[in-house]
């Protein structure tokens, strides 16, 4: 998983991400895999000490992408358009949150 940050963090330091508009227990263990400097800050490559929670970050990700895809197209969406919409984002992306992907990124070497 790769996120912004506003600065540069070393390679191999144990972090925690949370995601807090998934609540309090969307924290995921994990360490910065890579970090490349972008215009502004930095993009940090974020590797999970296990398969398990790589798939449940995964998984909490894809909720976030959902709700942000639905808000992009309708802000002011009735439940029922929001559902239709997240469906229609499931239909496009969910194969890239499978848990064959999660499982290949996983056994995937980290970059340096």
């Amino acid at each position: 998983m790769a996120c912004n940050y506003h600065r540069a963090w070393r390679h191999g330091t144990a972090l925690q991400v949370s995601m807090p508009t998934l609540g309090e227990n969307a924290r995921y263990n994990g360490y910065v895999a890579w970090c490349l400097r972008r215009k502004r800050g930095y993009l940090v490559g974020i590797a999970f000490v296990d398969e398990q929670t790589l798939f449940r970050a995964r998984m909490s990700e894809q909720v976030c992408q959902i709700t942000h895809y639905c808000h992009l197209h309708e802000p002011q969406a009735e439940q029922r358009q929001i559902e239709a919409l997240a469906q229609q984002w499931v239909e496009q992306h969910a194969a890239e949150f499978s848990h064959d992907r999660v499982h290949q990124a996983f056994m995937r070497p980290a970059l340096d």
